[in-house]
């Protein structure tokens, strides 16, 4: 960690988690790092960021004391309705619109007291979501999303609930209806009317390389588990254009790890702008806690090319 320096150390990692979120939308990298080994019995969560970085941090922390982020999502009406819940059992909760476009799978976010965070819990879990009932899980934004879309097609109301584990790691995404109603979305969603499966796959990461193919071509996809294999659905309206794509028998090869989301779209801009198409898929590193590895794919008759220009890069380490 050379370069870096120690900002804070917290008690719980959700405290570090939702300061090293406002220092990014800010534009200034920040790590958590687990010292739960460590002899002291607090502490054990440490954030750090560059030196260069450590009196602009610090005054941005100052400005966002007592406010916690309790979740997130591309869509506002989901988290509008968790609000209305909280606000309606004298928890005060407010939405922020996030303007930076590297959180474009997170544009509002939902924040409560910090003092009120024991209180909210219980709802976040889905325990005091009286009226409500849990539909499905999924482990993408994107494709929850996708399934939130097409519930509210059918007047469906959701809730999107983003579930951490006990390291702060995004494991789970859970959706809610409103009980009355969970018959018929189930039905909604394993009816996918107006969608057509295109492909199976035995391995969901092949899926989902499919599905930010096909996303960075303006067509919305779904992932369906079924019995182990992966289905991919996409609207019926873009069944041709679809298969086109996933026909073209491109090979992705992982090309370069990276461990932010923003260096890895630009990565992905750069390599775009020399005619070369690519993809990611994030995956969480263990070895370093709440860190997630973004992997870039190419198309293998690409890789060679693609490995020169991200070697040429400012800051790579082949540089």
């Amino acid at each position: 960690m050379e370069d870096w320096v120690k900002l804070e150390s917290f008690d719980r990692p959700h405290q570090a988690e939702i300061r090293k979120t406002i220092l990014e939308q800010n534009n200034i990298n920040a790590v958590v790092i687990n010292a739960k080994d460590s002899l002291f019995l607090i502490g054990e969560y440490e954030l750090y960021v560059r030196k260069e970085d450590e009196k602009m941090a610090h005054a941005i922390i100052e400005e966002f004391h007592g406010l916690t982020k309790v979740d997130s999502f591309i869509l506002s009406k989901p988290l509008e309705n968790l609000r209305d819940i909280l606000v309606q059992n004298n928890i005060q909760a407010e939405i922020k619109k996030c303007s930076n476009p590297r959180y474009v799978l997170n544009n509002y976010e939902l924040f409560v007291p910090t003092d009120d965070i024991e209180r909210t819990q219980p709802f976040l879990s889905g325990e005091k979501l009286e009226g409500w009932s849990l539909l499905e899980t999924c482990f993408r934004t994107r494709q929850t999303r996708f399934r939130v879309e097409l519930l509210a097609e059918k007047h469906i109301p959701t809730i999107v609930i983003k579930k951490r584990d006990e390291q702060y790691m995004k494991s789970e995404i859970d959706i809610y209806v409103k009980t009355p109603d969970l018959e018929n979305a189930r039905q909604t969603l394993a009816d996918l009317i107006g969608w057509i499966k295109i492909s199976q796959y035995t391995m969901l990461h092949r899926a989902e390389i499919r599905e930010n193919l096909l996303g960075k071509h303006d067509i919305r996809s779904i992932i369906v588990n079924n019995n182990g294999n992966y289905d991919l659905y996409v609207e019926c309206s873009n069944e041709e254009k679809a298969i086109s794509l996933i026909n073209e028998k491109k090979e992705w090869k992982k090309t370069a790890t990276y461990t932010s989301q923003i260096e890895a779209d630009y990565a992905i801009a750069v390599l775009e702008k020399a005619g070369i198409e690519a993809v990611t898929i994030t995956r969480l590193d263990r070895s370093f806690n709440f860190i997630f590895d973004v992997d870039l794919y190419v198309d293998d008759l690409n890789y060679d090319a693609a490995v020169e220009i991200l070697n040429n890069l400012p800051g790579s380490e082949n540089e």
